[in-house]
């Protein structure tokens, strides 16, 4: 088995950062679709109501 110390070997100091790299890259961009979700509202029901709607429902 092929074995590097990823401590003591430039070439694991290289792994390590680029594995960490991958995790905040991932890690940035599901923040920023959590926060992008967020930002969208629910549609009040009385928004859903069409003008004819209402005013049908104000002769009444």
């Amino acid at each position: 088995m092929f074995y590097i110390p990823l401590t003591t070997n430039p070439v694991g100091w290289v792994i390590l950062g680029l594995g960490g790299y991958a995790l905040y890259r991932s890690g940035k961009k599901k923040a920023q679709e959590e926060a992008a979700a967020n930002q969208i509202l629910p549609v009040p029901e009385d928004a859903t109501q069409t003008t004819a709607d209402k005013s049908k429902g104000e002769s009444k």
